[in-house]
């Protein structure tokens, strides 16, 4: 690890003293130049998500290993400069923007400001490439790494709350401040093991794939059980119900559960009282969308074809499913990483089902590609 990035404790603790809180245009204006100048710049939110659809921003953290800037969303007056600045050092491609899984990071940014960060680097998934566990922590990562205890615990916290806790504030300061240290450490040891191209593949490809939006009915448990009729209308049911949580910014939930989707499908109701008698369902909710359900449930299913992810699998197919496991569960144990980190269960059910997957578009193709194909050609 070269100077730059060499972290201690004392050196964490005055970035930590010395945080820059920007809640205001003229500090926005300030930083800018040094915040867009990094050559590797951490990244991390905070936001709530308990009662909407969309993320509420609280907090957006960012360091270069030595400087810290916590930047407030919700104080700036002038949004668009905020906005200007963000897509701007996002999509800045001489700067390596370093995040500990991104999850919701991504969504994130992107309601923020119509960017993705690129090039990115993720910490978590460098980590996996060289045998930590798929979902290890930060806190846990700078400890094995770096010998640097942070604590943990906050992030579930009212970050829209204000004013924001100086205890809040450190610990939003300590969840940046070691990425650029951690970066560069795992950057070495990747480039040692001839795994670097592996990471920054994967890297883009997370990006790529937060641009693509998953159909709220895949997510709903049983709709596979369904037969096509059933699972035509569900669909229709829940892309209904994805429009109105976007339109009142509320979680799909709140709208309306997956149970209550299912058992409106089941049960076929014919009016507003017959809604109104499926359990879950408030009189209210009734009242007001009867008209709607009714006519979604009601609209004749033409031409419909089943997502691939719902086809139910044959006996053959879930034989070669279990063969492409014991084929990625040795190639893991060669790379000593763990098997999902090659391919999860899930990826290898799609490859089977549709035949084409990206994720072997790349360095998983190169290792086993050969292996997997054969066992496809064998159907």
């Amino acid at each position: 690890m070269s100077d730059t990035f060499k972290i201690t404790t004392a050196r964490i603790q005055k970035a930590v003293d010395q945080a820059v809180f920007i809640n205001d245009d003229t500090g926005l204006r300030t930083h800018a130049e040094a915040l867009l100048s990094c050559h590797f710049i951490g990244l991390d939110t905070e936001f709530v998500r308990e009662r909407t659809f969309y993320p509420k921003p609280g907090l957006l953290q960012f360091s270069d290993g030595e400087r810290i800037w916590l930047i407030d969303p919700i104080a700036l007056a002038n949004q668009a400069q905020f906005k200007t600045l963000l897509a701007e050092l996002l999509a800045n491609p001489n700067q390596t923007k370093i995040l500990h899984s991104v999850g919701e990071d991504f969504e994130v940014l992107h309601l923020l400001c119509g960017q993705y960060p690129q090039p990115l680097f993720d910490t978590q998934i460098a980590a996996a490439l060289l045998g930590w566990p798929l979902q290890l922590r930060y806190e846990t990562l700078a400890a094995e790494l770096l010998g640097i205890e942070f604590p943990g615990g906050l992030a579930r916290n009212n970050w829209c709350k204000r004013p924001l806790p100086d205890t809040w504030l450190e610990y939003a300061a300590h969840d940046v401040i070691a990425l650029p240290a951690m970066c560069a450490e795992l950057e070495q040891r990747l480039a040692e093991t001839n795994r670097l191209d592996w990471l920054r593949e994967d890297c883009q490809r997370s990006v790529e794939r937060a641009a693509q939006s998953t159909r709220s009915v895949l997510r709903i448990r049983s709709a596979a059980r369904l037969k096509d009729q059933d699972l035509a209308k569900l669909l229709r049911l829940a892309d209904w119900r994805d429009t109105q949580a976007r339109k009142r910014d509320l979680p799909r939930s709140f709208v309306a559960s997956d149970a209550v989707l299912l058992s409106l499908v089941r049960e076929q109701p014919g009016n507003e009282e017959e809604i109104a008698t499926i359990d879950g369902v408030h009189r209210s909710f009734a009242q007001k969308y009867a008209d709607q359900l009714l006519a979604l449930l009601n609209e004749t299913v033409t031409d419909f074809q089943r997502p691939p992810e719902l086809l139910p699998l044959s006996p053959q197919q879930q034989s070669m499913i279990k063969a492409m496991q014991a084929c990625v569960q040795a190639c893991a144990q060669q790379l000593k990483v763990e098997a999902p980190l090659i391919a999860s269960k899930r990826e290898l059910t799609r490859l089977v089902q549709t035949g084409q997957v990206d994720w072997l578009d790349g360095w998983r193709g190169d290792l086993i590609g050969d292996q997997l194909n054969a066992i496809l050609d064998q159907a």
